[in-house]
């Protein structure tokens, strides 16, 4: 027999709708867990949640108190969020918040920007983390950021929390930052509430302020003027190893000493952080070329060709400015989008290469093996 498993994640986001079909994913591919339902959608409310006489939970409890309520069933559950510091006794599948926060700095720098700020509420353990992997990795390129507190006018608890952004306090600390500066957020909530004060302000998106968040929520992030950049979580799959651990945890298995962390997803560019602040218009316009063409086979002799300086001048140049070479932001761009078509698209491994600006599958699966650790049908279906 199955066991019957309690899902009390709301499908209030695109993430957490993703964590819900990795969970039905594991369900469908291994008949070892079912789903309770006791309406259409696969949902129990908190206050119901006694009287559903599941075998496992799998949660998204932020409260100390929602965990403690879960501890008090005496069955095995599974956490899928970070607001508290994790305790050796609860079960956890997240993300790898400290990378999170680290592929954030990287878009940004690549930008060439030189200023950063780093915005969310950072009672939320995640959020920490996140901040975390963000100033480490500045620190490795020589720069730091300023850090933004997000303050809360309401927040409303329920199955669904609502809370409202003090603006006022967000803008005045906004208005104080250096030109140009790259701003990275713990959430797309927030860096929709960033370009909204920077508007406010007078302040030109990308240009002044340049903003990327976390979550890829399309509802936000295509319906923010403009459009915003988004690192996508991987949340299929830290609903599937939810549910794998769940099962075992059932079955009498320990629990894990450590959260089970998983890799981000791809970062979405879109035209919230669509400016390159490089002084040097050679590297500028090298970058602008690559980003244009990293679907064709374009060589680092191309760049050159289209530049008006030597290629040891232009190499020196680019080194000393991004922090890497020519060929390796060719590689990296081609990466991204591979990434990105891998995990939003069903194109087959051999388009995606094509698409990608490589001539050959078997060399771009040895790329994307470098630069991932995995083959593109394996990141494909983590």
């Amino acid at each position: 027999m199955p066991h019957q498993i309690a899902l009390v994640v709301v499908p209030s986001s695109d993430n957490q709708i993703r964590m819900l079909r990795g969970i039905l994913q594991y369900a469908a591919e291994t008949s070892r867990i079912r789903i309770i339902k006791n309406a259409a959608i696969p949902y129990i409310p908190w206050k119901h949640l006694k009287e559903a006489k599941a075998d496992g939970v799998i949660a998204y409890a932020e409260t100390s108190e929602q965990i403690d309520f879960l501890k008090s069933l005496k069955i095995p559950f599974v956490n899928l969020t970070l607001h508290e510091p994790p305790a050796e006794d609860l079960a956890i599948v997240h993300s790898d918040n400290v990378e999170i926060g680290r592929r954030l700095a990287d878009h940004l720098i690549s930008l060439g920007l030189r200023n950063f700020a780093f915005v969310g509420h950072f009672d939320w353990y995640h959020n920490q983390l996140r901040r975390e992997g963000f100033l480490a990795r500045l620190r490795e390129s020589g720069f730091d950021a300023t850090s933004i507190e997000v303050a809360f006018e309401s927040d409303t608890q329920g199955d669904v929390v609502f809370r409202r952004i003090d603006q006022e306090q967000l803008r005045s600390q906004l208005a104080e930052l250096p030109q140009p500066c790259g701003v990275a957020t713990c959430h797309d909530e927030f860096a929709y509430e960033v370009v909204e004060c920077t508007k406010q302000l007078g302040i030109s998106i990308p240009f002044g302020i340049s903003v990327v968040g976390v979550n890829n929520y399309g509802l936000i992030c295509d319906t923010t003027s403009p459009p915003l950049s988004s690192i996508a979580q991987n949340s299929e799959r830290i609903g599937y190893l939810a549910a794998q651990l769940l099962d075992q945890l059932i079955q009498g298995e320990p629990t894990p000493s450590e959260p089970i962390l998983v890799a981000p997803g791809p970062l979405i560019a879109r035209r919230s952080s669509e400016f390159l602040a490089l002084d040097d218009k050679e590297v500028a316009s090298a970058i602008e070329f690559i980003r244009a063409r990293y679907g064709q086979p374009i060589t680092v002799a191309d760049i050159v060709e289209n530049s008006e300086v030597s290629r040891k001048t232009l190499e020196n140049r680019f080194k000393s400015v991004v922090g890497h070479s020519i060929a390796h932001e060719i590689r990296l761009s081609r990466m991204r989008h591979a990434q990105h078509l891998l995990s939003s698209t069903s194109l087959s491994v051999i388009d995606v290469a094509i698409r990608s600006g490589f001539d050959s599958t078997s060399g771009f699966i040895r790329a994307f093996r470098e630069y991932t650790g995995t083959t593109p049908a394996d990141y494909r279906n983590a």
